[in-house]
């Protein structure tokens, strides 16, 4: 095993199991051999041959099962932006867009534009 800094290069052996526990957005690529993966919660079993890759959407315990001898990497997840900073970028956002438009609509330039199109009224 070879673990980098974002990615782990792993073997299993032909029916060896591995076990990742809240893997979601983990990326398995499959180097060589052929895996079998089960995610908790997930209905749907994944295989993957050589050249194949499966990024991970479920919490909970996923499996890697190698159906022969199999090499992979195993990237981590990217770092997940918590709800609260979300919600907060999208605000500010937002914000930012009615400024934004309430300043052309009210502003000093709104006004030029009345004038040039005749809105002047005595202005």
């Amino acid at each position: 095993m070879n673990i980098g800094f974002n990615h782990a290069e792993l073997h299993l052996q032909a029916r060896q199991v591995l076990r990742v526990y809240d893997p979601l957005g983990a990326r398995v690529e499959c180097v060589r051999g052929a895996l079998w993966i089960t995610q908790d919660r997930d209905f749907e079993d994944h295989f993957l041959a050589a050249n194949d890759a499966l990024t991970l959407d479920r919490r909970g315990l996923a499996l890697i099962h190698a159906q022969q001898s199999s090499d992979f990497l195993l990237f981590e997840p990217a770092p997940q932006t918590r709800l609260r900073e979300r919600i907060g970028r999208a605000l500010l956002t937002a914000l930012r867009a009615v400024g934004r438009w309430f300043a052309r609509t009210f502003g000093p330039e709104s006004l030029d534009r009345q004038r040039d199109r005749g809105w002047h009224h005595g202005l």
